[in-house]
């Protein structure tokens, strides 16, 4: 008699621990996924930090205390095998399937969304142009041009959707240059030359653009470069793939039905580590190339790269749906939450106050190594978090949420609770 009244107990207690439940706000939000979205801003936080935002300072990176060097190969270590281009996909993802929310729910009051969403994208075309003036290292301005395809698509049926996903995630795009060089050049051309000695020189001083010069700079010469990197590393087609996934995603579902999926998705995540075992094993005979070169050697490794991000990202989002179903975990996330909900206010804040600590007209703090830049930034996010928390308690929007919305629908939008 006891011990059944026990495991009653037991049982009752771990059910009020965890819920399979979507859990979803008084406005009708889908709290985990704005969960996944803040966690993805600290992870690409950590990765601008780790490049300075693409600042320029006139100092270079140096060790001040005799223990850093062995925390920046940790740091350095653990960034690039489980944040470097993992958590990008999730921010991108998360992007498609916000366009999937918007649209199914004026769709559900009988309103097509589509020429409100073009707008709304010509709005954040602008926002990430001007964004890109002072960070470098922008992504709005893809994600906006990015956005048209996806409204385009909006209508095509899923499984063609899927299939261009994996067209894009496998390197089909970046093959078509491959195999027309391969036609098109001689032979004797498509030899691998062994690159020349560099020549070693004295290490010049570092000269840091001021404030005007870097923002005229990004002005023409800063989006020309960005759209090279895009469609030369391939990147612009992966982001591509995963503004469709994401849409897929919202398409059958997920989030409302996570109880549903629950046991695919681990078993989905057990497949994922084998996957990864697999493709670390093959990255390991690949030679290393640099993103600019066109060959089949260059497209293999950033496939390869690119599925080992992808499933790592696979597991991430894992792990946190996992974690979110407890009751304690959500409470702990509710911060988290509010900081993904004000999702472009954080963003730009975020890479605004960066390229001003480590730039030369800032406060240079260019000097910083891998583990430095990263506490400072975990300080300043960790400030955001908070902020976006309280915020939030008074407020219906972030500022830059409340601004892109009002634009969109060209009249003032209620700020206040």
């Amino acid at each position: 008699m006891f011990p059944k009244e026990n495991e009653q107990k037991s049982n009752q207690k771990f059910e009020n621990m965890e819920t399979t439940k979507t859990v979803l706000t008084s406005g009708g939000r889908i709290t985990v996924i704005d969960a996944l979205r803040g966690f993805s801003l600290i992870g690409i936080c950590l990765i601008h930090s780790m490049q300075h935002f693409g600042a320029m300072g006139t100092m270079t990176p140096q060790e001040m205390f005799p223990w850093e060097g062995t925390m920046n190969e940790i740091f350095r270590w653990c960034i690039n095998y489980l944040v470097f281009g993992k958590f990008f996909i999730i921010f991108s993802c998360l992007f498609g399937l916000s366009f999937f929310i918007q649209m199914d729910r004026a769709a559900k009051k009988g309103v097509d969304f589509r020429p409100r969403f073009l707008w709304r994208l010509v709005l954040l075309l602008a926002i990430g142009y001007l964004h890109g003036l002072f960070v470098r290292v922008d992504i709005l301005l893809i994600y906006a041009l990015l956005g048209f395809l996806l409204v385009l698509m909006y209508k095509w049926p899923t499984k063609l959707l899927a299939g261009i996903t994996l067209f894009l995630f496998l390197g089909g795009a970046t093959l078509v240059p491959v195999a027309y060089k391969s036609l098109t050049t001689p032979a004797t051309e498509q030899v691998e030359r062994v690159p020349e000695r560099a020549v070693s020189r004295p290490a010049a001083p570092r000269q840091a653009p001021t404030l005007s010069e870097m923002v005229s700079n990004n002005a023409w010469d800063g989006v020309v470069g960005k759209m090279r990197f895009q469609f030369s590393s391939g990147r612009i087609y992966l982001t591509l793939g995963l503004f469709v996934l994401g849409f897929i995603v919202g398409r059958i579902r997920l989030f409302e039905r996570l109880d549903e999926f629950r046991s695919r998705l681990n078993r989905g995540g057990l497949l994922a580590l084998i996957g990864l075992g697999l493709l670390y094993m093959i990255q390991s005979y690949l030679a290393p190339v640099s993103w600019r070169e066109v060959s089949f050697n260059a497209w293999m490794g950033s496939t390869v790269t690119n599925l080992i991000n992808l499933l790592t990202a696979y597991l991430w989002v894992v792990v946190v749906i996992e974690a979110y179903r407890f009751r304690k975990v959500q409470q702990a996330m509710t911060p988290l939450v509010s900081y993904g909900r004000m999702g472009l206010t954080n963003y730009i804040v975020q890479s605004v106050i960066g390229v001003f600590i480590f730039s030369g007209f800032g406060l240079d703090w260019s000097h910083l190594g891998v583990f430095l830049s990263v506490l400072v930034c975990l300080v300043y996010t960790g400030v955001q978090i908070v902020l976006s928390h309280y915020w939030l308690k008074n407020f219906r929007y972030g500022p830059m949420e409340w601004l892109w919305r009002t634009g969109t629908y060209l009249k003032w939008q209620p700020l206040l609770r």
